[in-house]
């Protein structure tokens, strides 16, 4: 179909995608991308070094809890501070406990920068920065009243255990969570790297339905708390054996 404009030109009008002149109809489907209404997904703005700094120091501030129980342990096992009474804890005990503190620490910080990755996505600098110090304000109470509420003092092993083992589970539901940004969690949602961004106005590129990855949850969180699990089990049965306690 062709139409004469007031110059006399010619103007060709088609649906067929390709040809000039498409999409100059109402019709739905007709190809727009020439339109400046155009749904295009616009590129990840730059982030600069300082902000890169701040989130990173953000991210280790996950691991003071766990830096400053694995200190406490060591000391603990090398006895150069004791407070147990006795039939208190072990050096074994601490020992165990200060392998879950490190075991903690890892799996806090990934799932910081798994929460960094989506929040970098979805929210500007700012709020991104805020919520990552929300998360620490959250978890390092937590963290003190857990300790406090088993009794580290008593029964070092077994809180950093209970520790350990939910801090397992919440990295796993990040993993999920993480799991429809692009790369999913395998990739971008481990090292807290910026993903296309995604607005609704735009449309949803890149973004798929939530999954369960029991491969990688095995891999990085089931395997390591159940390798900490068996050295707990038998420096236990070990303990009974060369100590009697």
């Amino acid at each position: 179909m062709h139409d004469r404009d007031g110059y006399g030109i010619v103007k060709g009008i088609t649906t067929v995608p390709g040809v000039r002149g498409a999409g100059e109809t109402e019709t739905e489907g007709d190809d727009t991308s020439h339109l400046p209404n155009t749904r295009i997904i616009p590129p990840s703005p730059s982030t600069s070094t300082p902000l890169e700094i701040l989130y990173q120091i953000a991210c280790w501030l996950s691991i003071v809890p766990a830096v400053l129980g694995t200190v406490w342990n060591f000391l603990h096992v090398v006895e150069l501070i004791d407070f147990a009474a006795e039939g208190g804890p072990k050096r074994v005990d601490h020992g165990i406990a200060m392998l879950w503190a490190i075991l903690t620490g890892h799996l806090h910080r990934m799932l910081t920068l798994g929460l960094l990755t989506r929040w970098r996505i979805y929210y500007s600098p700012l709020p991104t920065l805020i919520r990552l110090l929300a998360l620490q304000a959250i978890c390092w109470p937590a963290t003190h009243f857990t300790l406090t509420f088993v009794g580290h003092i008593q029964r070092p092993m077994v809180c950093w255990a209970v520790v350990g083992t939910t801090t397992a589970v919440s990295r796993a539901v990040v993993m999920w969570v993480v799991s429809n940004l692009p790369g999913g969690a395998g990739s971008s949602g481990e090292d807290g790297r910026r993903g296309r961004r995604w607005d609704e106005r735009l449309g949803v590129e890149g973004l798929g339905e939530r999954r369960w990855d029991w491969q990688q949850v095995v891999l990085k969180c089931a395997f390591p708390v159940g390798v900490v699990y068996f050295i707990m089990a038998w420096a236990g049965v070990l303990k009974a054996e060369l100590w009697g306690c």
